[in-house]
C-alpha cells in the first residue's frame, strides 16, 4: 500500500493509528484540519486520502475550493470516516469506515478496500 493521507481532528487517535502504520513499515502522514492542505495532495502525492467527515464539515466551503481547484485531487480514492450529509461533492469516494475503528486492523482494512483501485 502507498501513502495514506489521513486527515482527522481527533488527534489522539490519529497518533495511534500513525504509530500501528510506521511499525509494519506503511508511508502514513496526517493532518487535523482542511484548511489548507491541497499542496500536499501534488507534493506526497497519496495512493489514498481518509477523510473524517465532522473535520471536513468544519471547514466546508474551504474543503470544496480545495476538491474543486486541485489538480489530481479528484482522482485520489477517498475514505470517508462517519460519513454525513454535505460531502456529496465529493465524486471518488470509494468507501467509509465507522468508528470505532480498531488501530492494529486498519491498514489490513484499508488495503481491502483499495486492493481493486
Amino acid at each position: 500500500m502507498g501513502l495514506v493521507f489521513w486527515i482527522d481532528q481527533n488527534e489522539i487517535a490519529t497518533k495511534l493509528f500513525e504509530k500501528v502504520f510506521k511499525e509494519r513499515g506503511l508511508p502514513f502522514y496526517t493532518i487535523s484540519s482542511v484548511s489548507d492542505f491541497s499542496y500536499l495532495i501534488a507534493d506526497l502525492n497519496p495512493e489514498l486520502l481518509v477523510l473524517d467527515a465532522e473535520t471536513a464539515l468544519k471547514d466546508l466551503n474551504r474543503l470544496k475550493q480545495q476538491y474543486e481547484a486541485t489538480e489530481g485531487f479528484q482522482g485520489k480514492p477517498v475514505i470517508l470516516i462517519n460519513a454525513l450529509p454535505g460531502l456529496e461533492f465529493i465524486s471518488n469516494v470509494i468507501g467509509e469506515i465507522k468508528r470505532p475503528i480498531n488501530p492494529f486492523q486498519l491498514p489490513d482494512q484499508l488495503n481491502k478496500m483499495t486492493i481493486d483501485l
